[in-house]
């Protein structure tokens, strides 16, 4: 015959069930403590006021701004006055560096934020290579002209611009198919004209 345990009976003491328990409830106080600590909280207010001000419309107007006039200096730079100039190039240089700080504490205050899912956005990671190579490459002079590359961040700024972007990496594929499409035209014509018109000699030698 089964036997069937009385659901009302009290839990012996030491049994799994009030074991089970008294872990489950030892895990959420130590949750609990661990998610209310000071030190959790202000790293958290810090994440909060770094994304307030990083993602505010006015200071990122205003990284849009920095980054043109980073780019128009970089091209007065390549005149003979600036390059030619030790002083005037030397006060380039440093503008230069300036910019590049304030692009890195914009891009650190972002990766504050964002945590770990800053990597998950396209248009950051973007910006984070661009700044990287930028301090990479300082210190070489060759490479230093591919500083102008910065000024392609301004696409992650605007909206139009991204979606334009996005926009073509969509329809690539079938660029690439319109693509192939001309080049077979232009052979089939190719071949077809050379064989009509090959034999015939130019009347005035060029």
């Amino acid at each position: 015959m089964p036997i069937y345990s009385d659901p009302k009976a009290p839990t012996p003491e030491g049994s799994s069930g009030e074991l089970d328990v008294t872990i489950h409830a030892s895990n959420s106080n130590v949750n609990s403590s661990i998610a209310n600590s000071p030190l959790l909280t202000k790293l958290n207010n810090l994440r909060l006021i770094c994304g307030e001000i990083v993602n505010d419309h006015n200071v990122q107007l205003g990284i849009i701004v920095l980054i043109v006039i980073n780019a128009i200096m970089m091209g007065v730079a390549t005149f003979d006055f600036v390059s030619e100039n030790p002083k005037v190039d030397n006060v380039f240089e440093k503008t230069d560096l300036a910019f590049l700080i304030i692009f890195t504490i914009e891009l650190g205050m972002q990766l504050i934020y964002h945590g770990w899912t800053f990597y998950k956005d396209g248009w950051l990671v973007f910006d984070f290579i661009i700044v990287v190579l930028s301090w990479s490459f300082a210190s070489l002079q060759i490479i230093r002209a591919f500083r102008i590359f910065r000024a392609l961040r301004i696409i992650t700024r605007i909206e139009t611009m991204r979606n334009l972007v996005a926009a073509l990496f969509d329809i690539m594929p079938r660029l690439g198919a319109i693509t192939a499409l001309l080049l077979l035209i232009f052979y089939i014509f190719a071949v077809l004209f050379t064989q009509l018109f090959g034999d015939l000699e130019l009347s005035a030698p060029f």
